[in-house]
């Protein structure tokens, strides 16, 4: 089993997998480790990743992207409004008042949630994994930005489970980073943190995060961030002043094209690229519409001045989090900038500013977030073990839990300060008679998206059931936020204390002495050298306490002794808890969603297959019609060579008229019958390629074998004279047999069924290496030893007489006890477990 980490961006996304020796980060389709986070939608089957991107030019209506700006979020939040007006495709306003995705999907107008889309994405990456792995993939992490709220981070975990993986982790990006940065640091200290800043802008956002190592663990001090200042603002200023110049110029509207306006962002992305290595750059764009051919030139200058506003928002943005660290510039012993944003002059020397040193590009902006996600599952996974290494991250938004009290009176407390650590849990103790309910929202003040709103969800408690003898029960209640960044009320628990008494034991006569004794030591140090002597003395004689009687220091004493203890038992019950107004997909409806996905995959895999069945069967009729006339002319007869040539023509014909459009079983059948025909020729034109060599072979065998049947060699000399005629004879017959049959091959021509085939060689030469190899490799006898002379077999069996009375000698007192030893064993074998007995103590 495979586990991966997957950084799904705004326009692009990246797989790498966790495998024993290390993190790999995969190659899609095309060999590139990025692959678009888009799904273009056809009239028969999906386009996802690589295969959708040359789709989005043509097909722009019909091919989402930027998915992860829609997830979670509601139809009217404004800055969802100012991403749609850059997008292409159809939006709408769902029941619920979340986002519907419209396209025209096999032949019909369909409608797709943001969860559904992001699945797609997760898919195609799975399947990169899975390719690469060789093994199906089942767990993952999955990067989300640090700002994402409770909507998002839920309908991304709802898009993972349509997809039908388990995600261990959402782990905020700038995390992953840091956790692909630090762990593979062997330097770090075991005290004094180092404390490094990291500022991610990628495509639409902006993040950053100052994170303090040590040895074992990093710990997340603080986040910022800026949702919607990414490398795509820079973009959309170059459209913006170049469509307006070309209205001018050209008198030409590129926004009221969908395909213009593609085409030109496109062009405005490339701009920015080159403007960030050069001062100034050219664009040309041909027929960009109404058969309109535009150029522009711009300088470096002229798009920092337009950017100077994005710019300083930045600057904000990157202050804001020095200062919620509660660190100086001078306390960051490095910034590390990732992104492609941060590849702009003037976005770069904004950090530098900020920061006082120059960033360092030591990590790989397109791979990171993807190693550290891969790790971060690894690390949560069972079939893995990774160095031990720490992840506390912190918390992005502050929450906040409200209750009503008995009087009605509304109690509300923060919980999870903004920058506390998480995964965390805290516990809320309530005394309560009935159910109750406890609401968890964010905290005024927090720094959510302009319109979202506060809530996050009420929890019910109860119902439970009230102690005897008490008018409220004790509820504890435990609120978490775990690894995903999720608030919840994760359960409650009935308290219920009540003081038993146990007896204590009585005494006992017929204690042992020893117990006695201990019991007499510790009265005398309570109560005193008399009273201890006495018990003492009545212990030992057993005389002095039924001739005296109990003194009435020892009865008060006894009947402390006998009175019971208390004790406080504690019982514990879980009580049930029922969430409402939660955020995210129902558990249906993803199952209902995975299994729609599932139906999708399906006939994309049958349209797959169709294709390559009718790609299969064209690329057949197009090599068979030209060997036809080429190598195949000798092979086939005239008239049989036309006529299959005008059968290939007549498919061919079909192929682009009528069976433009069939079904996979069609094209198999199609095929079939082609190769019918076909086969048999393109079989005789290889026998005969191959038969020479086959002869030649065959040739070489026999002549071997013959050789070994007359050979006059020491290493043959052993073979009999009937085994040296079956060699002879095996190889002659072989080779009359080969020479029948080219004789009659030669008289042939070339188009007639052969009767020497290079099967039939090659069976001939078999039963002859199986009738003469065992004989040829025979080995010969073993020499027989030389007889040893009678004298000194004499001498030889005097010294052995002798040695042999020696050892009788020496071995006597050792025989003797041993068999002294095998004697106490036998009659009882005490002595021999009397003497085990420490051994094993011991041991």
């Amino acid at each position: 089993m495979s586990v991966c980490g997957m950084d799904v961006g705004a326009s692009a996304s990246c797989v790498a997998l966790a495998r024993k020796r290390g993190i790999d980060v995969l190659l899609n389709a095309e060999s590139v480790r990025e692959t678009p986070a888009m799904v273009s939608f056809g009239d028969k089957q999906r386009y996802i990743g690589v295969h959708a991107a040359g789709k989005v030019a043509i097909n722009p209506k019909n091919t989402p992207f930027e998915i992860k700006r829609l997830l979670g979020r509601r139809f009217k939040d404004p800055q969802l409004q100012r991403d749609l007006s850059r997008l292409p495709f159809k939006v709408s306003e769902a029941p619920g008042g979340g986002v519907l995705v419209h396209v025209r999907y096999n032949g019909e107008d369909s409608a797709f949630t943001p969860e559904q889309l992001m699945a797609m994405v997760i898919v195609d990456l799975k399947k990169i994994a899975e390719k690469e792995g060789g093994a199906p993939v089942y767990d993952c992490a999955l990067s989300v930005p640090v700002f994402y709220t409770e909507p998002e981070r839920r309908a991304m975990l709802a898009a993972t489970q349509i997809a039908g993986l388990n995600c261990l982790r959402l782990v905020n990006e700038t995390t992953a980073t840091a956790l692909a940065y630090g762990i593979y640091k062997t330097d770090l200290p075991e005290t004094d943190a180092v404390n490094v800043a990291f500022v991610d802008m990628g495509h639409a956002s902006t993040e950053l995060t100052i994170v303090a190592f040590k040895r074992g663990g990093l710990v997340v001090r603080a986040h910022a961030w800026d949702r919607d200042l990414g490398g795509r603002d820079l973009d959309d200023l170059l459209f913006d002043a170049l469509a307006d110049d070309f209205k001018t110029r050209y008198k030409i509207d590129v926004r009221s094209n969908a395909k213009a306006s593609f085409k030109l962002r496109l062009q405005c992305e490339k701009l920015k690229k080159t403007l960030s290595a050069n001062p100034e750059a050219p664009l040309n764009v041909e027929c960009i519409m109404d058969d309109v051919d535009v150029r522009a030139h711009v300088s470096r200058e002229q798009l920092e001045e337009w950017a100077a506003p994005g710019l300083e928002r930045l600057r904000r943005r990157l202050q804001e989090g020095l200062a919620a660290s509660g660190l100086s510039a001078k306390d960051i012993s490095s910034v590390e900038v990732v992104g492609s944003g941060t590849r702009v002059p003037a976005v770069y020397k904004v950090v530098e500013d900020v920061f006082g040193a120059a960033p360092s590009r030591t990590l790989n902006s397109k791979e990171v977030v993807s190693r550290g996600c891969a790790l971060q599952c690894a690390m949560l996974s069972p079939t893995f073990k990774v160095r031990d290494f720490e992840v506390v991250d912190a918390v992005a938004y502050p929450i906040v839990a409200s209750w009503e009290k008995d009087g009605g009176e509304r109690v509300t407390q923060t919980l999870f300060e903004r920058g506390s650590a998480f995964p965390a849990t805290k516990s809320i103790t309530f005394l309560r008679a009935a159910p109750f309910a406890i609401s968890l929202a964010y905290a005024e003040g927090a720094d959510l998206p302009e319109g979202h709103p506060r809530e996050i969800g009420t929890y019910t408690v109860g119902p439970f059931k009230v102690p005897e003898g008490a008018d409220k029960a004790k509820i504890k209640v435990r609120v978490t936020m775990n690894l995903h960044g999720l608030a919840s009320v994760e359960g409650a628990t009935l308290i219920e204390e009540t003081v038993v008494e146990e007896p204590a034991p009585a005494a006992d006569a017929a204690a042992p002495a020893a117990a006695a004794g201990a019991e007499g030591a510790a009265a005398a140090s309570a109560d005193g050298g008399a009273d201890a002597g006495a018990a003492t003395a009545g212990s030992d004689g057993g005389a002095g306490e039924a001739a005296n009687g109990p003194t009435p220091m020892e009865a008060d004493a006894a009947a402390a002794a006998a009175a019971p203890a208390k004790k406080v038992k504690v019982k514990k019950t879980d009580v049930p808890v029922a969430a409402a107004g939660v955020p995210g997909l129902p558990a249906a409806e993803v199952a209902r969603l995975a299994q729609a996905e599932g139906e999708m995959q399906a006939a994309d895999k049958l349209q797959e297959d169709t294709q390559n069945a009718k790609n299969a069967l064209e690329s057949y009729v197009y090599a068979l019609r030209s060997k036809l006339y080429e190598g195949l002319a000798p092979y086939v007869r005239e008239g049989d060579r036309d006529a299959l040539a005008a059968r290939l023509s007549k498919v061919e014909d079909w192929l682009y008229e009528d069976g433009e459009d069939e079904t996979k079983s069609v094209y198999v059948a199609k095929l079939q019958e082609l190769k019918a025909l076909g086969d048999p020729i393109e079989a005789r034109a290889a026998d005969d390629a191959a038969r020479p060599a086959a002869a030649e072979e065959l040739r070489r065998l026999a002549d071997g074998y013959l050789s070994v049947a007359t050979s006059e060699l020491p290493a043959h000399a052993h073979l009999s004279a009937e085994e040296r005629a079956t060699l002879q004879k095996e190889a002659a017959d072989a080779l009359a047999w080969l020479q029948d049959k080219t004789a009659l091959q030669s008289q042939l021509a070339r188009h007639d069924e052969s009767v020497l085939t290079t099967a039939d060689i090659q069976k001939k030469a078999g039963a002859l290496d199986r009738a003469c190899k065992p004989i040829a490799s025979k080995p010969p006898p073993a020499p027989k030893p030389a007889p040893k002379p009678a004298a000194a077999a004499a001498d030889a069996g005097a010294a052995a007489g002798g040695e042999q009375q020696r050892e009788g000698e020496g071995a006597a007192p050792m025989d003797a006890d041993g068999g002294g030893a095998a004697e106490a064993e036998g009659e009882g074998g005490a002595a021999a477990a009397g003497g085990g007995e420490p051994m094993e103590e011991e041991a």
